[in-house]
């Protein structure tokens, strides 16, 4: 076309304005959207999340509750997504009314950054699923509502945590979330959540394994002393852990007269700070000398940038004044991630005229029990290691029947195991035809899954008592509290009793070892804050607390 001839189209758009600029509006929205579809198809979204999450953090993780048991990474794990896939599988069998229960853990943990591993987290899944299963399946913890299961994900370090709450706060009405459990370590990012959760839900927050002395204290209490009002956890505290391991090295012979604490200084971990504050006063005692030796952990790291060679390099000038202390037991106030950077100093440092060094920690080091650091030294006989365990699968005794207590963990195993009762040799009588749990009993080593059992049982417990639900906020927190003396509830790791406070009595401690092999054996069973907890007080109990 000549620059002389017009277009008579042109001509009727230069006419009517109005319809010009329609036009130009549709061809915009035609670029836009087409643009949009054509970015997403060149350049697809690194991570795509389902229903109730969000991709945040580097490296990139779904964050939230989920809904849909989608994966929470681009590279999930085979036995988690068979995890996620068993709960997506049981939610959808539970028909009729129901409440949920959210296991909210760092689902997402970054190889060398975080201090938990994948391995760590199975067995917490398992035990949310086993008392959930219990829950719908046997008549164990009552029958009705019907209880659905949803994880979690903080994110690796918590980090994540403000966005977890937003999903769970979305999604609590819809979804009928009556609580909270889990939360993972003692960090103040996940003290912050359970504050959080509590001032705008009002629903429990149970810990399975916070032990750190302040997690129950509201962090916007300048004074420290008011407590979060819904939270409750199914695991003793550090100041137990310690209490225990006391009572323990007061119990060696010949009696140790020299012992070195070992305390992380890091900054925001509650878990090792109230265990070094703890252990630098209990373990005082008339003629035992006690050394403090700090040294302090990564605050962050990018991954793959070495932890551990991180924590060698202080442990390898501690080495000196740890041999200058010559103490008989060593008590390491460190997460049980960092314990094989110590161990392997020591037994690859400069002998030092001692012989064996008997190492004793809190109950993080279940991190370690399959750390081949700490199984090598183990192995070469210049070290042992044991910890302060919040529960161990050999606690209770091999004796049938045994006590009340064996009873509950029996009953807990056989449902863990989908195996015959080791007792009676029967298998759980179901209300339903689900098929059985089949989890490995070697899981139970590290006594998490017991612990994350309990605190979903406690759950449960209250909501099953909750005829309103969530329509009364507060109320299930109300009955937690009822849970003690007579009312005690039956559990894996123990009876579960809860003080005014929210922190479990009654409970036991064992002192576990770990073994060349990477198993674990009970030593001796502790009871820091009561006499045996064994069976309910009309039954003959002694030390019932409560009464």
């Amino acid at each position: 076309m000549s620059a002389g001839v017009h277009n008579p189209r042109l001509g009727r758009l230069r006419r009517h304005p109005v319809l010009s600029l329609a036009a130009v509006l549709v061809v915009l929205a035609g670029a836009v959207l087409g643009g949009s579809w054509g970015y997403g198809r060149l350049f697809p979204p690194e991570l795509t999340c389902g229903a109730g999450m969000t991709a945040t953090g580097s490296p990139l993780a779904c964050i939230g509750v989920n809904l849909d048991s989608t994966p929470f990474t681009k590279g999930d794990p085979a036995r988690m997504r068979a995890l996620e896939e068993a709960i997506k599988g049981a939610n959808a069998a539970v028909k009729g009314p129901s409440t949920s229960v959210v296991l909210m853990l760092d689902l997402s943990p970054v190889a060398d950054v975080d201090t938990l591993t994948y391995d760590s987290l199975y067995p917490n899944i398992e035990g949310a699923i086993a008392a959930v299963w219990r829950a719908n399946n046997t008549a164990a913890y009552g029958s009705t509502p019907g209880v659905k299961l949803y994880l979690g994900n903080f994110g690796s370090q918590y980090g994540s945590w403000k966005e977890a709450v937003a999903s769970v706060e979305k999604h609590a009405e819809p979804q009928h979330i009556s609580a909270v459990v889990g939360l993972g370590q003692s960090t103040e990012q996940t003290r912050q959540a359970a504050a959080a959760l509590s001032n705008r839900l009002h629903i429990p927050v149970i810990g399975s394994t916070l032990t750190g002395n302040s997690m129950n204290i509201d962090p916007a209490d300048p004074a420290g002393k008011r407590l979060i009002p819904d939270m409750f956890r199914v695991s003793p505290t550090n100041s137990d852990s310690v209490v225990a391991a006391n009572q323990y090295v007061s119990g060696l012979r010949p009696a140790v007269t020299a012992l070195a604490v070992v305390a992380d200084g890091v900054a925001g971990d509650d878990y090792t700070a109230s265990l070094a504050a703890e252990a630098k006063v209990r373990f005082q005692a008339p003629n035992r000398t006690v050394t403090v030796l700090p040294y302090t952990s990564p605050v962050s790291l990018p991954s793959g940038s070495g932890r551990q060679d991180y924590l060698v390099q202080q442990f390898n000038l501690m080495h000196a004044n740890l041999c200058q202390a010559a103490p008989a037991v060593v008590y390491f106030a460190g997460r049980g991630r960092d314990l094989g950077a110590f161990v392997q100093n020591w037994v690859q440092g400069a002998p030092c005229g001692i012989a064996k060094l008997h190492i004793l920690a809190g109950d993080d080091a279940s991190e370690a029990i399959r750390d081949e650091a700490v199984l090598q030294g183990v192995a070469s006989g210049r070290v042992t290691v044991a910890y302060t365990a919040l529960a161990s699968p050999d606690e209770w005794g091999t004796e049938c029947p045994g006590s009340d207590a064996k009873h509950n963990y029996d009953q807990f195993w056989a449902a863990y195991t989908g195996r015959p009762d080791p007792c009676t040799g029967q298998r759980l009588t179901t209300q339903g035809d689900a098929a059985a749990l089949a989890f490995n009993p070697d899981d139970l080593a590290n006594g998490q899954a017991m612990l994350s059992h309990d605190a979903t049982v406690a759950a449960i417990s209250a909501a099953r008592h909750d005829s309103a639900g969530l329509k009364n906020p507060g109320l299930e927190t109300g009955i937690l509290h009822q849970f003690y003396c007579a009312q005690m509830l039956p559990g894996a790791s123990g009876w579960l009793s809860f003080g005014a406070d929210g922190n479990p009595v009654g409970k036991p401690a064992p002192v576990v070892e770990i073994q060349p092999d990477g198993k674990t054996r009970t030593v001796t069973l502790t009871w820091p804050n009561s006499a045996p907890n064994l069976s309910l007080p009309q039954r003959g109990g002694t030390g019932a607390p409560g009464c």
